[in-house]
């Protein structure tokens, strides 16, 4: 019985492996976050926990895409719909590297060291939330559509990403903005795309890059993986 349970698991172990430290990244960055209240006796930082959230929604949205994406009748009743979503609370996984901005502003109580490690544990959390789902997403293009057509895609992704992160860093927008205020904010998307300002140049370009480097090399790190799996 157990066994015919782990065959049944095997091919997807890695893919378990990986959810299950995501999980206890997050339950350590909310202990983490606990034991700050506990510190301080303050609420600060309460929008990491938020943040959290936010992050693990484009997860769950790629893994019901990824879970439908071989079943043609459901490729416009489940996963068209998914990916669009995914698409749109995508940039909030990544988004917590942003946070890190909170640090120029100490707060009283607590040793700016131990808000850094907060902050970083919470970023890569979500970092690395973003990065497993684009892969789950990558693959079904991939799998669809062609090698060259999926990395077309994961830049693409990473590039929007950017300006995702932009908007509700520094417009202070949410991601369900363009559901409730479609027109308004399409509008004001259009004149910022015309009247790009210096920063918003360089925030885009510079954070894209990052992200897709760090895609990329996780990427090639399960590659580099696999294949002394195979020599052995």
């Amino acid at each position: 019985m157990i066994r015919q349970f782990y065959e049944k698991l095997k091919p997807f172990r890695f893919r378990l492996a990986v959810f299950g430290l995501l999980c206890g990244a997050s339950v350590a960055s909310v202990m983490l976050y606990r034991l700050r209240v506990m510190m301080s006796g303050s609420m600060d930082y309460l929008f990491l926990l938020w943040n959290l959230f936010l992050a693990w929604l484009p997860l769950t949205m790629a893994y019901i895409a990824s879970s439908f994406a071989s079943r043609r009748r459901y490729i416009l009743l489940i996963v068209v719909p998914a990916a669009a979503l995914w698409l749109l609370f995508f940039p909030n996984a990544p988004y917590i590297l942003t946070d890190l901005f909170h640090l120029r502003h100490p707060r009283e109580h607590v040793p700016v060291w131990f808000d850094t490690l907060l902050i970083n544990w919470f970023a890569w959390t979500g970092l690395l939330l973003g990065v497993f789902s684009l892969s789950l997403m990558h693959d079904i293009v991939r799998r669809a559509f062609g090698r060259v057509t999926g990395w077309l895609f994961v830049f693409s992704v990473g590039a929007l990403c950017g300006v995702g992160i932009y908007i509700g860093r520094f417009l202070r927008w949410n991601s369900w903005d363009i559901i409730f205020h479609p027109v308004e904010r399409l509008n004001n998307l259009f004149y910022y795309a015309v009247n790009p300002s210096l920063q918003s140049v360089l925030f885009i370009g510079v954070f894209s890059a990052l992200f897709i480097f760090i895609y990329t090399t996780t990427y090639s790190f399960g590659l580099l993986f696999k294949e002394q799996q195979e020599t052995q």
